[in-house]
This record gives C-alpha cells, sequence and structure tokens, in this order.
C-alpha cells in the first residue's frame, strides 16, 4: 500500500511538472525577433497605415543596413538601444546605415503621419 502511495505521489508531482512546462507558451506573449551578423530581419507596422516594412541587414562587422519601403511616406526614423538615445542614421539613398555599438534589445522607431510605432528586436552575438 505504500508504494503505491509513493508511485502516485511521484507521478503527481510528474504531471504537475509537465503541466508547468506546457504552460509556459500561455505566459509568453510575443517573443522579439532576433538578429545577428551576416542576417537579416523584416518587421512590419501594426499601428501605421498603410503598414511600413523594415528590412535591416546586419553584416559581420554590426553594421546595419536599414531599409523602410515605402519610405517617402516615413516622416522620420529613429534606431537606439532601448530606453538611450539614438545612433546617427546616414542617409543613403532609399536606406539608412548606421553602425551599432552593443547587442541587445533595440528599438526602430518610425513615425508617419502623426503615428509613432516603436518595433523593437535583439541583436545577438
Amino acid at each position: 500500500m505504500a508504494t503505491r502511495i509513493i508511485a502516485f505521489v511521484f507521478l503527481g508531482l510528474f504531471l504537475a511538472f509537465v503541466a508547468v512546462m506546457a504552460s509556459v507558451t500561455f505566459f509568453v506573449r510575443d517573443p522579439l525577433p532576433i538578429v545577428g551578423p551576416n542576417q537579416q530581419l523584416v518587421l512590419e507596422t501594426n499601428k501605421i497605415t498603410p503598414p511600413r516594412r523594415a528590412e535591416i541587414a546586419v553584416d559581420g562587422e554590426y553594421k546595419v543596413l536599414l531599409t523602410v519601403t515605402p519610405l517617402d511616406e516615413a516622416d522620420r526614423l529613429r534606431l537606439r538601444f532601448t530606453d538611450s538615445d539614438d545612433i546617427p542614421l546616414v542617409q543613403q539613398g532609399e536606406a539608412a546605415e548606421a553602425q551599432f555599438t552593443r547587442t541587445g534589445r533595440w528599438e526602430l522607431v518610425l513615425v508617419s503621419g502623426g503615428a509613432e510605432e516603436v518595433l523593437a528586436f535583439v541583436l545577438r552575438d
């Protein structure tokens, strides 16, 4: 009888562990997209209409080439480390170029038609 009780206790603990691990997906909302060196990331706006598409291409030296389409309708474009100052963007035709200063969570801020949207992403090693 005692071995059955011990077995049921272990079974209950195991099922509780499985339930907790399976429920993690309900607590994590929208995970941030991740980009690294020699990779490209595509972000789209939700609040700004018509939607803008931002393409972020990172080279091996953490230089970024940023393209927003349609660019002619975007009033302002900023790139910053989370809750930090903007990094300078150098306009090159229809694209902008910048140098990432560190890895971590970054924000691309688009302002168009009075609406502002922050698109967050993670830069990894």
